[in-house]
Order: C-alpha cells, then sequence, then structure tokens
C-alpha cells in the first residue's frame, strides 16, 4: 500500500505528491540549485559548487586526514537518499553511519540504500526529537539536513548533540531558521507582494489547486493551516537560530535564500520553464534581489549552511 502524505487539500498518495512537488516546491523553478548552493560555495554549479563539494573540501577532508576513520550520525535522517549521496556521489569518506529516524517505514528504506555501501558500517535507529536519549556512542560529525526546524524540545536536542559529538568533532547541516510555523516576516511581507504583483497571469497559476487558478493577490498558509498538516513542521523555528548558535561555537554560517523566493514561488515553480529565456531572466531577476538583501543585512536568511564545533561549556 503506498504511503500517503498530508497536505493543505488533503491526502495523496507518495508517488502522486512526488509528481506534485516537482511542480510546486521553490527549488524546482529555473537555475534555482545553482542559484542557492552558489550563495555557501560561491562558485557555479557545473564547477564544484555544490554544497556537499564545499563541505566536504573545507570541513570533511580535514577531519579525515586528522582521524582516517570518519563516523557520522544523521538527526532524522528521512529516507536517508540525501547521505547516501554525500557517501557515493560526493564521496564523503565515511565509514560508520547511524541513522536517526522516527517513521518505521523510512527507518527500513535508509536499511536498504546503504545495503549497497558495504564499506561503511551502517546502523538504523528509532529517534523521538522530543524524547532523545542517547545511547552515548560519539561521532566525528553530527549531520542534519532540513531536520531540526522540527523539534519542539530544542534545548534537549543541543544537549544530546553536544553528547554525540567526539571533542573535536563537527556540526554540518543546512535549515530552515525563518519564522515559527513558515509565517513571513513584517519587513519581507511588503517585499513579496509588490514582487508578487508585477508576474504575469500564467506565473501566478497556483498548480496544487485541481484547477490551476491565478491567484490575483499573495496570500500564503496561516499559523493554524501549517500546524494542522504537519504539527511538527517549524514548530519553534524561530528559536532555533539562537539556541543553536549560541550553544555551539560557530566554524561558519552561509545564507541559502528561501526568505523571499521560497514564499513568491510556492505552489507555482512550475510555471517557470527552463527553456523559456523570459523565465529564466524574471527568476534570476528575483535571485538577485534577495540575495543583495540578505547580503546588505536588509532581511534575514531564512535557510542557512553551517557548521559547528563541540562546546567547552556544556
Amino acid at each position: 500500500m503506498s504511503q500517503e502524505h498530508k497536505t493543505a487539500t488533503g491526502y495523496t498518495t507518495t508517488e502522486e505528491w512526488k509528481i506534485m512537488n516537482k511542480k510546486i516546491d521553490w527549488m524546482v523553478a529555473p537555475t534555482m540549485a545553482e542559484y542557492v548552493n552558489g550563495m555557501v560555495s560561491d562558485k557555479p554549479l557545473n564547477d564544484g559548487g555544490h554544497w556537499a563539494l564545499y563541505a566536504k573540501d573545507k570541513f570533511v577532508m580535514p577531519l579525515f586526514q586528522k582521524n582516517r576513520r570518519l563516523s557520522m550520525v544523521s538527526l532524522a535522517c528521512g529516507s536517508g537518499h540525501i547521505e547516501e549521496s554525500l557517501i557515493k556521489d560526493f564521496n564523503w569518506p565515511i565509514s560508520r553511519f547511524v541513522g536517526l529516524e522516527y517513521d518505521d517505514s523510512l527507518r527500513i528504506n535508509v536499511a536498504e540504500r546503504f545495503k549497497s555501501i558495504p564499506t561503511c558500517e551502517t546502523t538504523i535507529s528509532f529517534f523521538d526529537f522530543n524524547n532523545f536519549e542517547h545511547t552515548g556512542e560519539q561521532f566525528d560529525i553530527v549531520f542534519a539536513c532540513h531536520s531540526l526546524h522540527h523539534s519542539n524540545d530544542i534545548e534537549g536536542l543541543v544537549k544530546a548533540m553536544q553528547k554525540m559529538l567526539k571533542p573535536d568533532g563537527i556540526i554540518i547541516g543546512i535549515d530552515y531558521f525563518g519564522p515559527t510555523r513558515f509565517q513571513i516576516e513584517y519587513n519581507v511581507l511588503p517585499i513579496i507582494k509588490e514582487l508578487f504583483g508585477y508576474l504575469s497571469d500564467n506565473l501566478r497559476r497556483n498548480l496544487l489547486t485541481p484547477e490551476m487558478k491565478v491567484d490575483h493577490k499573495f496570500n500564503y498558509d496561516n499559523f493554524d493551516t501549517v500546524a494542522n498538516y504537519d504539527i511538527s513542521e517549524a514548530i519553534r523555528s524561530s528559536d532555533l537560530r539562537t539556541l543553536l548558535f549560541s550553544t555551539f561555537p560557530i566554524v561558519e554560517i552561509k545564507p541559502m535564500g528561501g526568505t523571499i523566493l521560497r514564499w513568491l514561488l510556492q505552489h507555482r515553480a512550475g510555471n517557470f520553464r527552463q527553456d523559456n529565456p523570459d523565465h529564466v531572466t524574471i527568476i534570476r531577476l528575483l535571485q538577485y534581489i534577495e540575495r543583495e538583501l540578505i547580503t546588505h543585512n536588509r532581511i534575514n536568511s531564512d535557510d542557512l549552511f553551517f557548521c559547528l564545533k563541540k562546546s567547552e561549556i556544556l
């Protein structure tokens, strides 16, 4: 039986949701992967500019050269496809991998994936963000990819992460640090509304609706709607930035955008076609606006890449 995903418009099967997500997720818009990765690496995507390569060269390999045998734990690893890609596609030299995940079916998926990496000793275990008991094993790398913003007990989580780290270990992750329940900052909303007003009707089509209706004014899910379709979604994301970065010494933080583009393109990204020069030009202009506002500290970057090290005070 197919798994189900709960959305703002109801339930769809996993397969249906994957097809839908390729139309509505802001990251499927033309050149968006290049933009987000370039903010981290300052390099083109086709020239080693992916964030995973950047992290490997700058943070993982120096650790590997010191320890020679690296261990990594991933918090809420989902299906494990990102972690698998880090090892197989981006050649992170991980010899020991522990995947922590709440969902039973996803843990099975991770175990199956990692059978294709016989050189990596693998353990998949149950994990609850809000009631986590550390087993005592320590790791060279604690990895988190868009998972921390689902925690309601951030204070307990950072203590657990501290215990997981070896003395010279590092935390590497990317995550959403914006307003709780995916709301929009008061100083950002007028910018989004103005930019939305410049889009033509064919680019305002809401692809999440069956009739793909044109949205004549900008709107987004309110606090309760987000909570109703996923009780853990961005439950305390506005606290994450302060609690995480005040606990662990910062090695590096890089913006990954999304403050404007996530909401402007949400449910509409598929309207923009890679083979349409006008569409690509519009996307690049929107990227420039968001990047400049973030660079000059006019707005925060909702998404961040980060590398942290073990705290000496916990």
